[in-house]
């Protein structure tokens, strides 16, 4: 069994294309973030935190 997935998703990567998604909010409070590269690929949400605060 391999520890990488069989995809082409950027989980597989070993670095992660930080350039491909990108976030923006909507005006009304909201975040969407979306796959620069996939137009069918995005969320949207009522919440966000910034990565460095995960830490």
């Amino acid at each position: 069994m391999t520890e990488r997935y069989d995809s082409a998703n950027a989980r597989d990567d070993e670095e992660f294309e930080t350039e491909r998604y990108a976030a923006v909010g909507d005006g009304a409070g909201d975040t969407i973030v979306y796959d620069t590269e996939n137009s069918a690929a995005w969320l949207k949400s009522d919440a966000a935190v910034d990565v460095a605060e995960m830490a």
